[in-house]
């Protein structure tokens, strides 16, 4: 009785310990000091300004590019994952060696473990005994190879080889996204770097305008309606340039925090020439989209997410299949003195195979066919979609190239507006208002065009983004920004080489005018002016001789009232070897008595006639590989 209280409080005594130890060992959440956090904000600003070389020149394309390729975390954090990835193949391929396994053991208690015996006619012996002492050490080195777990580590390396690969395409999709980012952001910043002290500059004039209108309100030297009209079209312009102008202000945050910038850290955008080439897309769009479905890296993942699908489903099998076979062999050793031998060498062999799981082959086969019905789907979704944004990057290029085409057309008309205003040499109030909306017209078309402009390059970095080609190789991390920049450009005018062609100024020929018949002397010159001024706005350049065709105009007057007289006006239009490349005739009327201004019309009319067909014979674009 005294035995079983002594182990009952025994118990206890151990409980309380166990219990106390687990109380002792309870974690507690424990939050960061606001000085933790301000200590590792202060770390984070230190590596993100250090990591980054200083801004010492105004940035190119190719500096930004390349600055943002190095030092873009983004981008960076995709290294990271293939570096992971590749990391955990490493560790997968350890696993296909076999396993040597060292143990020791040291056992104790606080009596002897002696037992009875059984006789063969089932009688226990009377006098207990034991083979095993009190304390005693154990060591062992077993070496062990399983056939089945081989195999199975085998393709499951094969699969971390191909999540790297997979990690690898995932590295060229962000990369290229990156570069369209910076392509797009860098000609919107440029944009800026240009417009933005312009758009200042006329803000501060329509700012003293509207007090130049509210001290003429207040003196009232003009209607207070017409003063109210004023102000409130000057507040309206300035509405609509300050839109913009946020617009433009925001691109050069955006440049900065692709190149990883501090944000406000100031730099410069080199600009460029305003005087810009638009080539043509002259690719095969046939050859194109099948270098987008050879190349872009969402279907080469794919490819590979196959193949990971089709080796697991070895995998299944060979854990279904396969038996477990294993062999091991290994030193023993054991301080036990009641044993005869305390060392010794074992080797053994074993086969395991589970015989109800086999019935389970033909559902894991169904499954698989089930994940690769998807698999394809997926990829052929994936490829449609590549082969609609090839199509559609082509198109967009020719829309952006047509508009900005319209823009820069409408930005020298606007231009020839204030300078006709300008030269009016009127002053007045109305006067000024139309000179300041002109020039805030001017400049609004200015944004309009330079942002189509940037757009356009956007979409002509689509057409490469979108067949998938590599701007730059993967080993980048080692490179200098220049060597980068270097690589970039010489790998894109390759490809716009290949793709685009460069198309210059229309060589238009020049054209001579003959002395018109049926003209009075006293009004050819009127006749022939005209003529030459609808040639002129056309942009058709006429000369005396070396002409590459002329203009042969003849005028024939009929009977008619006291008032008016009918007249047939001829037009022919001949080139240099004397071929007829048009003839036109068009009738009309003349009102006596015939001035200049008529006889003026009259040749406005025959210039009109032969002005399309000069510009398609004449005209031929230059095109420059």
């Amino acid at each position: 009785m005294q035995k079983k209280n002594i182990n009952q409080a025994r118990f206890i005594v151990l409980g309380l310990a166990a219990a106390a130890a687990l109380a002792g060992c309870a974690v507690m959440p424990n939050p960061f000091k606001d000085s933790d956090h301000a200590e590792r904000s202060r770390k984070d600003v230190q590596s993100l300004a250090e990591a980054a070389e200083p801004v010492t020149a105004p940035v190119t394309l190719p500096d930004a590019t390349a600055r943002a390729i190095k030092y873009n975390m983004d981008y960076r954090q995709r290294l990271m994952e293939q570096v992971a990835s590749l990391g955990q193949l490493g560790v997968g391929n350890w696993d296909l060696l076999p396993k040597l396994t060292l143990q020791a053991g040291y056992t104790s208690r606080d009596n002897d473990a002696f037992s009875f015996g059984v006789q063969p006619n089932g009688v226990i012996t009377t006098s207990p005994s034991t083979a095993v002492e009190r304390r005693h050490t154990t060591e062992s080195a077993v070496f062990s190879w399983n056939i089945l777990d081989f195999g199975l580590s085998y393709f499951r390396a094969k699969q971390l080889a191909d999540q790297s690969l997979i990690a690898e395409e995932r590295r060229r999709r962000a990369l290229q996204n990156l570069t369209q980012d910076v392509r797009f952001a860098w000609w919107r910043a440029e944009s800026a770097e240009r417009l933005v002290p312009e758009i200042d500059a006329l803000l501060r004039e329509v700012d003293l305008a509207a007090a130049r209108a509210k001290l003429i309100e207040t003196r009232r030297l003009l209607p207070p309606i017409q003063i109210i009209a004023y102000r409130r079209s000057l507040l309206d312009l300035a509405q609509q340039i300050s839109l913009r102008r946020q617009e433009l202000a925001q691109s050069k945050l955006e440049l900065a925090a692709l190149m990883n910038l501090r944000p406000g850290a100031p730099f410069q955008v080199a600009t460029q020439p305003l005087a810009r080439d638009v080539p043509d897309l002259n690719a095969n769009m046939d050859a194109l989209e099948n270098l987008a479905l050879i190349n872009r890296p969402e279907l080469r993942e794919e490819g590979y997410r196959g193949r990971v699908t089709d080796i697991e489903r070895v995998r299944s099998q060979l854990a279904v299949l396969v038996p477990g076979a294993g062999i091991d062999a290994g030193f023993y050793n054991d301080t036990n003195k009641f044993l005869v031998n305390n060392s010794w060498e074992q080797a053994g062999l074993s086969v395991a195979f589970n015989l109800v799981k086999a019935f389970s082959l033909p559902a894991i086969n169904r499954s698989f066919d089930a994940q690769k019905a998807v698999d394809d789907t997926r990829r052929l979704a994936v490829s449609s979609a590549v082969l609609t944004q090839t199509r559609i990057a082509a198109v967009r290029f020719g829309l952006l190239k047509n508009e900005y085409a319209v823009w820069d057309e409408a930005l020298n008309d606007d231009q020839q507006i204030i300078k006709y205003l300008e030269s009016a040499g009127q002053t007045g109030l109305e006067t000024e208002l139309e000179i300041i909306r002109a020039s805030s017209r001017m400049l609004l078309t200015k944004i309009n065009r330079d942002l189509v402009y940037a757009g356009l390059q956007a979409a002509m970095g689509r057409v490469y983004h979108s067949v998938g080609l590599d701007s730059l190789p993967a080993a980048t991390a080692s490179l200098e920004t220049g060597a980068i920049g270097n690589e970039l450009t010489a790998r894109i005018a390759a490809f716009e080489k290949e793709n685009f062609v460069k198309v210059g100024a229309p060589e238009m020929q020049a054209v001579s005018i003959d002395n018109p018949q049926g003209v009075p002397p006293a009004n050819l010159d009127a006749f022939r002016s005209a003529v030459q001024r609808v040639l002129t706005i056309a942009r058709i350049p006429v000369a005396i001789d070396k002409a590459a065709a002329r203009v042969e105009t003849k005028v024939e007057i009929g009977p008619g009232t006291d008032n008016s007289r009918a007249v047939i006006l001829k037009v022919r239009l001949v080139d240099a070897a004397g071929k007829t490349l048009l003839e036109a005739e068009q009738k009309s009327v003349l009102l006596e008595p015939i001035d200049n201004l008529q006889w003026a019309a009259l040749g406005e009319g025959a210039g009109y006639r032969v002005t399309a067909p000069l510009q398609r014979y004449l005209g031929k674009p230059a095109i420059v590989r």
